[in-house]
């Protein structure tokens, strides 16, 4: 009974007891392992998580860069198009910064550029200068005309006498162009090729005669040109000449090949291709770019002051003609302008000549007489002028005159749009210009109010009413009846335009008379000579479009005195008459 009471006791113990030891050992490993514990979990966890984590990778990129860039350039080549966006984007945010970064670069090499740009002109114009200025420029001018060239090309081909246009610095071993230097005034081409081209000609003169390494090619021509070697221990200086250089030029090359031997010692032994660190190079090779011109003749001062003396007096002349042409085309415009009728649109100066084009109203004034009258030849004025109406009041006053054949005795003028007609007129005459006048372009009113009108049969008895007396054996018209025939002669002109207007013709006939004293040949003699006379004072044969004047004499048998007075006998007589294809018809 005692015995069962303690079993159970003596289990639960035990298993306490149990997991008080793994607790403990538990603790212990703890303490013990905890660190590589934590170190194995960290392991487990990087090889689960296959991802590569980018605090993990800058650890080793600036180390990876260099030791793959020691290797080869494919590194470059694939960060390239990346470095070149992220560059244009960086300009296009802030282009102040790279302007601000690039300026101490950039600004003393512009200026440098500048410099020999501005030198290398003022040199090419003094010496063209100097050379036009004598016979020899002269005659160097003739033949650039001749050839096409250019006269500074000609001037240069004759005065220069060498010119180092470019200098190759090329490595001996690999036959790879280091740097290339060249004159303003040069077309450049492929610089590796022509570098290539050298290395390949060279070898090819060893491989043609036999020759040994150290045995090199010195020199060799191509047309104009002569390409001088210089050569050296690691590189070689190939200079392209124009012209005939001197032997001490070599010097100059040999010295500055030196030099960069010098300076570059280490990169031309442990040159692999790139030539980057030969851009340090540039003052030496361009100190071989060297140019020599003849020194012109001397000519004597008197020559020159001659010479220059005609210049001046010929382009004295010539400003003095240009600035008369000048100032006469510019007067002929003026004048152009003003006159009424004449719109200038285009007015050009061209090469040997002149060239007009406007608008012209066919009553306005000639323009080729204006262009004589201004002393140009009208050969070289070429014009073309366009027809049009203008609104002139003188232009348009006359082309009224013209369309409507107003009698000389009537007086048009315009103000603004309406045509006045003052003085006197023949009926039908005025009936028809209020019909027309509306037609005349530029008239859109008439008025004539002011204008006295007859008609043909009043006109015809002022005339058949009309005697003119003379002396006793005088065929002289007196001045009292000067005066009448003057009245006359006015309604013999609104006749002949009344007549005209209605497509008649009137026949005025003069009647000389004389009375019975004397003989009878004296006295028609007498007659005769004072219807002649009354006929001249009118105005001769004609007066007028529509009116011919014929004289008569009054037989003695008709003669009988008026009022019983022999000084009625002594008269002229005015007999008018309307005729329409030769028949005498009635005044309407």
């Amino acid at each position: 009974m005692s015995s069962d009471p303690r079993r159970p006791r003596s289990d639960s113990s035990s298993s306490e007891g149990r997991a008080s030891v793994e607790e403990d050992w538990t603790q212990l490993r703890t303490l013990l392992l905890a660190p590589e514990q934590t170190q194995l979990d960290e392991l487990r966890d990087r090889l689960d998580n296959r991802e590569i984590q980018p605090r993990d990778v800058s650890r080793v990129l600036p180390e990876a860069f260099a030791i793959r860039g020691e290797r080869d350039q494919e590194m470059s080549s694939v960060l390239a198009p990346y470095v070149e966006n992220g560059f244009v984007a960086a300009v296009r945010k802030s282009p102040r910064a790279i302007v601000d970064a690039i300026a101490p670069i950039m600004g003393p090499a512009i200026r440098q550029a500048i410099a020999r740009a501005l030198q290398s002109m003022m040199q090419s114009f003094n010496q063209s200068l100097d050379e036009s200025l004598s016979l020899r420029g002269l005659r160097w001018r003739v033949e650039a005309w001749r050839t096409g060239r250019p006269f500074a090309e000609v001037v240069l081909l004759h005065t220069l006498r060498y010119r180092v246009e470019q200098v190759f610095l090329i490595h001996r071993e690999t036959g790879l162009l280091l740097h290339h230097v060249a004159t303003d005034a040069t077309v450049v081409q492929d610089q590796h090729v022509l570098s290539g081209m050298l290395t390949a000609i060279q070898q090819y003169v060893r491989d043609s005669f036999g020759a040994s390494q150290d045995q090199t090619l010195d020199q060799f021509h191509v047309g104009d040109w002569t390409v001088w070697i210089e050569q050296g221990s690691h590189a070689y200086v190939a200079a392209v000449i124009r012209g005939t250089p001197p032997a001490s030029l070599r010097e100059d090359f040999r010295a500055a090949l030196d030099d960069i031997h010098a300076q570059q010692a280490d990169a031309l032994t442990t040159f692999a291709g790139d030539a980057a660190p030969f851009k340090t190079t540039q003052i030496h090779l361009e100190s071989c770019l060297q140019v020599h011109y003849e020194a012109p003749p001397r000519s004597s001062a008197l020559k020159l002051w001659i010479l220059g003396g005609a210049v001046l007096l010929a382009l004295s002349w010539w400003l003095l003609t240009v600035y008369q042409t000048h100032a006469r085309w510019s007067n002929l415009l003026d004048e152009l302008r003003a006159e009424p009728g004449i719109i200038v649109t285009v007015a050009e100066s061209t090469w040997g000549g002149y060239h007009l084009e406007g608008l012209r109203d066919p009553l306005a004034k000639d323009p080729s007489v204006l262009v004589s009258e201004a002393g140009f030849d009208s050969s070289t004025v070429k014009a073309t002028w366009s027809s049009y109406y203008a609104l002139d009041s003188l232009l348009v006053a006359t082309r009224a005159r013209s369309i409507l054949q107003s009698p000389s005795t009537v007086k048009l003028t315009v103000e603004g749009d309406t045509l006045v007609a003052t003085g006197s007129a023949p009926t039908e005459w005025a009936r028809e210009t209020k019909r027309l006048a509306t037609f005349v372009p530029g008239i859109s009113h008439y008025r004539d109010e002011s204008l006295v009108t007859t008609s043909i049969p009043d006109l015809l008895t002022q005339i058949n009413q009309t005697v003119v007396h003379f002396s006793p054996g005088s065929s002289t018209v007196e001045q009292g009846e000067l005066t009448a025939l003057s009245s006359v002669a006015a309604v013999v002109r609104q006749l002949d335009q009344a007549a005209f207007q209605s497509g008649q013709r009137v026949a005025l006939e003069i009647r000389g008379s004389a009375d019975e004293t004397g003989p009878e040949s004296i006295n028609m003699q007498l007659s005769k000579a004072r219807a002649d006379a009354v006929r001249t004072v009118l105005g001769g044969e004609r007066l007028g479009e529509a009116t011919t004047i014929t004289t008569d004499i009054v037989p003695g048998a008709k003669r009988r005195p008026l009022n019983g007075n022999s000084a009625d006998r002594r008269v002229a007589s005015l007999h008018a008459r309307l005729v329409q294809e030769g028949k005498e018809i009635s005044p309407p």
